[in-house]
């Protein structure tokens, strides 16, 4: 098994969530991730879903890895949801991810400011998202290895 099947086996126990308005661009990403082996993927048309789905897994006990939003949705913004959740520490090595067609550096800027592990501009080729899924998951390795000795308190 060569690099690209290691990397590959590392994401595909990944929990991914893709909040987007869009049903294709929710599609699309859910295809790319499939091909790169993550078969656990839900979706959200808007941001007060994102929101149920991430505290109801959270209360579960089975949180999601990686959360990919979009900025623009309806009833919240994806930017909202960011902020909502990077105010509670439970979720601090949970991946939020934004993934959006706001492409200026001042909103690049802002969602970075607010906790974004990550910056996507749409469209996105498969290639694309796949090395970011690989960044996204060396920084929940980094997080999660930081923040184990805390929780074994």
């Amino acid at each position: 098994m060569g690099l690209r099947g290691c990397v590959v086996s590392a994401l595909s126990n990944l929990k991914v969530l893709v909040a987007d308005d869009h049903f294709l661009v929710r599609q699309f990403v859910r295809n790319t991730l499939n091909e790169a082996k993550i078969t656990n993927v839900q979706t959200a048309s808007d941001g007060n879903e994102a929101i149920e789905q991430v505290q109801k897994a959270r209360d579960i006990s089975q949180p999601y890895d990686v959360v990919f939003l979009d900025w623009n949705m309806p009833t919240i913004s994806g930017l909202e949801v960011l902020s909502f959740f990077r105010s509670k520490p439970e979720y601090a090595d949970t991946a939020f991810v934004m993934l959006t067609a706001e492409s200026e550096q001042q909103n690049i800027m802002k969602a970075i400011k607010a906790g974004a592990t990550s910056y996507i501009i749409k469209p996105v080729s498969p290639a694309d998202l796949s090395k970011k899924l690989f960044e996204i998951n060396e920084w929940l390795k980094r997080k999660r290895s930081t923040l184990q000795p805390s929780a074994a308190r």
